[in-house]
């Protein structure tokens, strides 16, 4: 079957890091941009309002198809073909795509993935390489296959890590070097003549989905370690410590100068009237925020105002669980 002068592609996605590269397809002059795929509305925030994906939403205010199934199953792949679907590609979009939904596209599919593959494969690859301490990343684009983020990669625009990145701010470079990803690429896939380079299996290292325990601060880490993870996992987790059973979140916090070692780890060891200091393993932790159950965030001279913590007190040590390893993740750590 010969395919249209411009083949139509249909989008996989729900995160919003990826509307500039929808953008990039909706204006392309070698693709036509027929339908695009996201996960349903779902319940969030306290008034457990129905809220589209950031993606359904481009979508929906760009006058593009839509579509939101629960599972992609054999049915759905009915309605991809009515929309016209020459070539698939995929990014963040939460369900994993089964082999009636591989083998539609003749121009086949492609995921963009958000690491420097193969390193950081999995469920959260941004957070994770701030929470590791990486200075450089990246997005790579791939062939999909069963196993999970293991396709051939065809390209990498790699992105670097800023010393004081939180995760927000590195979905925002990551948006971008997307569509000079796709612009690089997107030629050789229509022709049929793109070539992809096998990932080196020694390399392979695979990332879990974050959950709300991993915002506590393990303060057994170097001040670095956590202060690295605060800034990968805060914005989507939060940040908190517990002190006398009351569970306090954190907002802005640094490092402290400093790599001395420790031997009382959590323990408030200084108080300026800006900020706590806190020791870790090495170092120590400055936290300029903090916010009582039911109370505001507030800046540590209004909070201690409320609420008494003094030189000497501890916060509860808190064992993380890893957030890396070199085989898949058979399941989340404890919630």
């Amino acid at each position: 079957m010969a395919l249209p002068m411009k083949p139509r592609v249909v989008f996989f996605g729900s995160h919003g890091v990826a509307i500039p590269l929808l953008e990039c397809l909706l204006s392309h002059d070698q693709v036509r941009l027929t339908c695009v795929v996201s996960q349903p509305d779902r319940e969030s925030g306290r008034g457990k309002h129905r809220r589209q994906t950031a993606i359904s939403q481009w979508a929906t205010e760009n006058g593009v198809p839509l579509l939101c199934p629960e599972k992609p199953d054999e049915g759905f792949t009915r309605q991809l073909e009515s929309y016209g679907c020459d070539l698939i590609l995929v990014m963040a979009y939460g369900h994993i795509l089964r082999e009636y939904v591989l083998s539609l596209p003749p121009l086949g599919i492609y995921n963009i993935h958000a690491s420097i593959l193969p390193k950081y494969r999995g469920a959260s690859p941004v957070e994770t390489a701030i929470a590791c301490g990486e200075s450089v990343t990246g997005v790579s684009l791939m062939e999909i296959v069963r196993e999970m983020d293991a396709g051939n990669v065809l390209g990498i625009e790699k992105v670097p890590i800023g010393g004081k990145d939180f995760a927000s701010d590195l979905y925002g470079k990551l948006s971008i070097a997307c569509i000079a990803l796709i612009k690089r690429s997107i030629g050789d896939i229509v022709r049929g003549t793109a070539k992809g380079t096998k990932q080196n299996a020694a390399e392979v290292t695979f990332t879990r989905k974050i959950t709300k325990l991993d915002g506590c601060l393990d303060l057994n880490l170097s001040a670095t370690e956590i202060y690295n993870r605060v800034r990968g996992f805060h914005e989507h987790v939060g940040s908190y410590v517990s002190h006398s059973g009351t569970t306090l979140n954190i907002g802005k916090v640094d490092m402290e100068n400093g790599v001395s070692k420790n031997e009382n780890f959590g323990k408030i060891v200084r108080m300026d009237r800006d900020k706590i200091i806190v020791s870790a393993k090495t170092g120590t932790l400055a936290i300029f925020e903090l916010q009582r159950p039911g109370g505001k965030m507030l800046k540590i001279n209004d909070f201690l105002n409320g609420y008494k913590l003094a030189v000497g007190d501890h916060f509860k040590l808190h064992d993380s669980e890893p957030i890396v390893a070199t085989s898949p993740f058979r399941r989340s750590a404890k919630a």
